[in-house]
């Protein structure tokens, strides 16, 4: 290769580099979840529904519960679904899955469970 056609090259390549450089400022930067401790969810979600979310019951108030408390859990922390489900005393991470899907639906058309996750969220991140 002569000369001429190298530096051709390095031009070509600066350039493209330039460009990329100027898409990836104009890119929006995507926010970082917030942490938050388990334990702080957990009591969080027990004081909001005035329930205990780990109690092995399926009366509607506690499942209630869990599901907010599934679906906190996994937005603001680093656990695994597995890691949600044995916080519960579950061993199958399917659970969880339903659990925050369920969490979503209600809050899109239960405007009082809304409420109580939005509470939630508020004492999360008060303390």
């Amino acid at each position: 290769m002569n000369r001429e056609k190298i530096k051709s090259l390095i031009k070509s390549h600066y350039m493209m580099i330039t460009k990329l450089e100027d898409l990836l400022e104009e890119v929006p930067v995507q926010k970082k979840k917030l942490l938050c401790p388990a334990e702080d969810i957990i009591n969080a979600v027990n004081d909001v529904f005035n329930t205990d979310c780990r109690e092995q019951s399926r009366r509607h108030r506690v499942v209630l519960a869990r599901h907010c408390a599934s679906y906190y859990l996994r937005e603001h922390t680093d656990m695994t679904l597995l890691e949600i489900s044995m916080a519960f005393g579950n061993t199958d991470h399917s659970t969880v899955v339903h659990s925050i899907k369920t969490c979503k639906d209600l809050i899109d058309t239960d405007e009082s469970y809304k409420m109580k996750v939005e509470q939630v969220k508020k004492l999360i991140f008060l303390e």
